[in-house]
């Protein structure tokens, strides 16, 4: 009786152990989030479950506090060795630490894949999960984050730990959580990378709404598949799933003429994107030369809803990367190659918006409920809004373009230049010999910043000239960044001082500018 009763007790636990665990929202009726302990247990559970070892969990880096940012692998085993590489795709949740479904959907599609699902996809794409990325603002929950969110009553911070929104840094790279990711950007280099929040902004009817790259400076063909991806998206968002999607913006008025010129018009009433400049994230990692999606859950459906739209839509753009891999494998080796030859690739500045779509787009409205918990107040949405026609405004252009030089050189950089451009994966070399070249030198006519610091900086807007290529000796401690390399829009991007978000709007450059910029542009030898 006693070894029959050991027996069962043996195979319950074995039971347990195996049995798919539940998220912290699942298990607590949609009413509170994961805090990184319980997201630490859940991926351990899911490692044990996992169909086939499909999952690893490793530490990809320390949060500026001290605290772990968890990344899950999951991939299949090898069959065969002729097929081509898998694709690549990295997602990350949390990073504003109070838009949380995305931490959440992160954790249910883990367990989804650890659990034997989505085969076909495993067969073509390798996957990266960072489900909370900003670790340190996870864990400050509060009543007063997010106020007015449609659940749950507590969630973390915006900032991290250094009181740094890590959706800005990604040009200056002062946190840590930042370095961690540019360098897995290098280290994974993902065909696909998905970045996931929440908005709070206008009230409209769509259950999530999206932005591909939006920087001018992108490569064009990688532009074009990025919007096919998520044309793509939208209609199996609203076929497979009933989800309603639309491409991220707010309802604004704003001046506009039609051309590009910003204050013709007055109060031009339409639906307006976020930004171009590489400072955040999804505009970063288009200038990489890849494909970037960001998902804006909406924060006035409820926590459920909100966590099923978004998981919906990271499994929609999966499969619709695996069918179009050998695309998306072309048109992203097409634009490393690009770089790498000598026809003229351009650099955009003085950006505005693109001239706007006559689209419908829902309007939506929401209710004012008191709140039930430690929320004194919550938006409900309400409907699913009513469709307008009116001008879209989803993209970007340079008013003023520039060919790119064959490279860049920085006489003296200073340590803090030479470890930005390291931690970026910018290829530069050292000059041995004194070298001549062909060079333009940038003559800084006006130097504006605003009184107050931003994200810990003055951001700095240099106007000026470009003189002439003169005879110019480079001398020894000169470093020379070439243009044709994989990362050169990038390097642009960072080098050049017309540049609208760089290494110089965040000051790194200050102490070397005088009445010359410290960066030449080498147009020849």
């Amino acid at each position: 009786m006693h070894h029959r009763f050991l027996v069962l007790c043996l195979a319950a636990a074995a039971a347990a152990q195996a049995e798919p665990p539940k998220t912290v929202p699942e298990a607590t009726n949609f009413t509170a989030t994961s805090r990184a302990a319980d997201v630490e247990r859940f991926l351990n559970a899911c490692v044990r479950l996992s169909h086939g070892d499909r999952l690893t969990v490793r530490v990809a880096g320390k949060t500026h506090e001290g605290r772990a940012q968890l990344l899950v692998k999951i991939a299949a085993p090898t069959t065969n060795a002729s097929q081509p590489p898998r694709l690549r795709a990295l997602i990350i949740g949390n990073i504003h630490a109070g838009e949380v479904e995305g931490k959440e959907a992160a954790q249910q599609l883990v367990r989804e894949f650890a659990s034997g699902e989505h085969s076909d996809l495993l067969a073509q794409c390798e996957l990266w999960f960072l489900p909370i990325y900003n670790v340190d603002g996870n864990e400050e929950v509060a009543p007063k984050n997010r106020a007015g969110q449609n659940g749950p009553d507590l969630v973390g911070q915006r900032p991290n730990g250094q009181g740094l929104d890590l959706n800005r840094d990604f040009v200056k790279l002062d946190a840590p959580e930042t370095r961690t990711l540019v360098q897995l950007f290098s280290e994974v280099d993902p065909h696909l990378f998905v970045d996931l929040h929440t908005t709070n902004g206008s009230y409209h009817g769509y259950h999530l709404t999206y932005a591909p790259g939006l920087s001018p400076n992108g490569d064009p063909g990688v532009a074009r598949l990025s919007r096919a991806l998520l044309d793509d998206a939208d209609a199996a968002m609203q076929k497979d799933h009933g989800f309603a999607t639309f491409d991220y913006g707010n309802f604004e008025t704003k001046d506009w003429d039609g051309s590009g010129s910003p204050e013709s018009t007055p109060g031009v009433r339409g639906w307006y994107s976020y930004d171009h400049r590489a400072r955040y994230g999804i505009n970063y990692f288009g200038l990489r030369n890849r494909l970037a999606v960001l998902s804006e859950a909406y924060s006035y459906d409820d926590f459920k809803t909100r966590i099923a739209a978004t998981r919906a839509f990271v499994l929609t753009l999966l499969q619709g990367l695996v069918r179009r891999a050998d695309e998306v494998r072309q048109v992203t080796a097409a634009a490393d190659q690009r770089l790498r030859e000598d026809a003229p690739v351009w650099f955009g500045y003085d950006t505005t918006y693109a001239p706007p779509e006559s689209l419908p787009v829902l309007v939506g409205a929401v209710d004012r409920v008191d709140g039930s918990g430690e929320q004194d107040l919550r938006f409900v949405r309400q409907g699913a809004g009513t469709a307008e026609t009116m001008p879209v405004f989803r993209g970007f252009r340079a008013r003023s373009q520039r060919v790119l030089p064959d490279a860049w050189a920085i006489a003296g950089p200073s340590p803090e230049v030479i470890t930005r451009l390291q931690q970026h994966g910018i290829q530069f070399t050292a000059v041995d010999a004194v070298r001549r070249v062909q060079a333009q030198r940038f003559a800084v006519t006006n130097k504006k910043k605003p009184k107050r610091p931003y994200q810990g900086h003055q951001e700095l807007q240099l106007a000026g000239t470009w003189s002439a290529p003169t005879a110019t000796e480079l001398p020894l401690g000169t470093i020379v960044i070439s243009a044709h390399q994989r990362l050169g829009r990038l390097a642009a991007q960072l080098l050049e001082p017309e540049s609208e978000d760089s290494l110089s709007t965040w000051n790194f450059f200050e102490a070397q500018t005088t009445d010359t910029y410290p960066v030449l542009r080498i147009v020849g030898s």
